[in-house]
């Protein structure tokens, strides 16, 4: 009786605890953001730096860096946030998805287009593929001419289209297969050239069918 009596005890206890538990709300955490570093990343006033999950937004020296590291301060700058994630990158700065109040901010980053959606896997993935096809769909941010590009706007002299692909740079001319449909993403780090030796001197080489041409050639 006393065995019964006992386990009894412990059930009862066990249901009540997970129903207070189950009931209570749970406290979500604040941080203050200090500063802003560029269009993914921040750090906060207890100097953890936060990378936002799930995109990548231009480095600073690249087309719309300064675009996109200014949309992220009119989102944050001076703001408290809440975060999701736990994960910590290579650098040591914490991947998370970022609400400021009810407003997910990596969203708001891939709508406006200073962003490009990354398939590291959250629970908000489709809902931030969305936002990115929006910003897509509607030429924003780097899909706009400012970063995406088929014609040289500044100077059509200087056409020659340096392309970076998987780590590979290489670059075409008029007279090159393929050239009319290189299209150059800005912000990834494709380049215009005035000319090869130019090329040449960024690191970028000829791609195979330029064939044996010159740029001098097809002027």
């Amino acid at each position: 009786m006393t065995k019964i009596f006992l386990a009894l005890s412990l059930a009862l206890n066990f249901i009540i605890t997970a129903w207070l538990i189950k009931g209570s709300p749970i406290q979500e955490q604040y941080f203050q953001v200090e500063r802003i570093i560029d269009g993914d990343t921040f750090i906060l006033n207890t100097k953890q730096q936060i990378r936002l999950q799930n995109l990548n937004a231009p480095e600073l020296n690249l087309c719309g860096g300064l675009e996109a590291k200014s949309k992220l301060e009119s989102l944050l700058s001076g703001q408290s946030v809440s975060l999701i994630g736990d994960i910590t990158d290579k650098f040591g700065r914490r991947i998370a998805l970022v609400y400021q109040g009810d407003i997910l901010i990596n969203e708001q980053m891939l709508h406006s287009g200073w962003g490009r959606f990354t398939s590291t896997y959250s629970d908000q993935n489709d809902r931030l593929k969305i936002a990115a096809t929006h910003a897509r769909d509607n030429n924003l941010g780097v899909y706009s001419s400012l970063c995406l590009q088929q014609t040289n706007p500044t100077d059509p002299k200087c056409s020659i289209k340096g392309n970076v692909r998987e780590g590979k740079k290489t670059y075409f001319f008029s007279g090159c297969g393929n050239y009319s449909n290189v299209i150059l993403e800005l912000d990834q780090g494709d380049q215009w050239f005035c000319s090869e030796a130019e090329a040449q001197s960024a690191g970028f080489t000829k791609a195979i069918n330029c064939y044996t041409k010159k740029f001098s050639d097809t002027k």
